[in-house]
């Protein structure tokens, strides 16, 4: 089955290093590794390390939610915000959801 729907997660602030958000993606790589139905695509950075998005591919956005979500709220040092669902291919996402994340 292709991948239609997907999950970009906002996160703000850590330090000035990059080794929370590598040890955050390197976690996520390896609870996704034997999934088959779902990827992480990586993460993009604000030039001043104080934001940034972590972005997954999947069959079913809301399945994936429930795997994701513990490791992204227990992370430290990054304080993931905000999470969008979305059903359908990029650009003709049928369904979005907005996640708030405390």
């Amino acid at each position: 089955m292709p991948k239609d729907h997907s999950i970009v997660v906002y996160f703000e602030g850590w330090i000035n290093s990059l080794e929370p958000i590598h040890r955050l993606s390197e976690e996520l790589r390896e609870l996704l590794d034997s999934n088959e139905n779902a990827s992480f695509d990586g993460h993009e950075i604000a030039m001043d390390g104080s934001h940034g998005t972590l972005y997954f591919y999947c069959e079913d956005s809301q399945v994936l939610w429930e795997i994701i979500k513990p490791t992204l709220t227990s992370a430290s040092l990054i304080k993931c915000k905000k999470a969008i669902l979305r059903a359908g291919k990029s650009g003709e996402a049928d369904k979005e959801t907005i996640i708030d994340i405390h």
